[in-house]
């Protein structure tokens, strides 16, 4: 295995045991692997979830899986392939169910000529990571806080945030330098057609691109292309946009109601480096 491990609770490095593949370090803090095949580096939520229900999991993976993204996919891929070099570390961070992490792998072995990648993802809702071990998602798969990641540092070469917002610094701690992340933003006019209906007064922003200082941007890329969905199928595509929240059920329902036959889907690929 080509990843390093940290404790996150005290910060010391992690060993792992070999009959039960958990992790433990020098202060006796232990992490298992569950019998669903993905790794517990944080305590069990005690409280109601607050990511999505298993309903909307099923309901966002039918429709990703349907290939609505895939122009998307190859992109990202072409941008890394070139720059990944054997044996690297790739970290997607906030991976939800692994769609994401599913279908750049698969794209990336097709386009990386046999480069050998060892894939990791890290969400913090359990019903998430559940459903990317179930879907079997390809690497080492972590439940765990997106504040303190279970990744030692300097030690992963690839870092993917994908419609993600970037959170602190754990990423950049991660990263090994000159390591590489890439960061998937909504762009101006990303659900333009449904953003109309939405906001009384709508202005074309191109969104801010907020880089930690210890990163150096190295290249940036659209990725535009229209969609024909259904009125389900664009409010699933709502629930992923930042500004869901503001969204009346009155407009919902205006949204059911119709069939988008030339949606825009416009996404921002920011790649930087360490």
């Amino acid at each position: 295995m080509g990843l390093q491990f940290q404790c996150p609770t005290c910060g010391l490095a992690l060993l792992q045991h070999q009959a039960s593949l958990g992790f433990y370090c020098a202060n006796k803090h232990h992490f298992d692997k569950s019998e669903q095949g993905y790794w517990i580096f944080t305590k069990p939520q005690r409280q109601k979830p607050t990511g999505d229900s298993r309903q909307q999991l099923r309901a966002k993976r039918f429709l990703l899986e349907s290939g609505i993204f895939a122009p998307l996919i190859v992109q990202m891929a072409s941008m890394l392939s070139p720059k990944i070099a054997d044996e690297s570390c790739l970290l997607d961070y906030e991976c939800a169910d692994g769609f994401y992490l599913r279908s750049l792998a698969s794209c990336l072995s097709s386009a990386a000529n046999g480069v050998n990648v060892h894939y990791s993802g890290a969400a913090d809702a359990e019903n998430a990571i559940f459903a990317a071990a179930k879907a079997q998602t390809p690497g080492m798969l972590c439940l765990s806080t997106s504040k303190v990641l279970p990744f030692a540092d300097n030690s992963i070469d690839v870092v993917t945030v994908i419609d993600k917002p970037l959170k602190g610094k754990e990423c950049v701690r991660v990263l090994k330098p000159q390591g590489l992340m890439l960061l998937v933003m909504p762009g101006a006019r990303h659900l333009w057609q449904l953003k109309e209906m939405i906001y009384t007064e709508l202005e074309e922003k191109e969104p801010n691109i907020n880089l930690p200082s210890e990163l150096t941007l190295i290249e940036q890329q659209s990725s535009k292309f229209r969609l024909s969905v259904t009125g389900e199928q664009a409010l699933i595509l709502l629930e992923m946009a930042p500004f869901a929240w503001r969204v009346s059920d009155k407009t919902k329902q205006s949204i059911r109601s119709q069939q988008f036959d030339d949606l825009e889907i416009d996404f921002l690929l920011i790649l930087a480096q360490k």
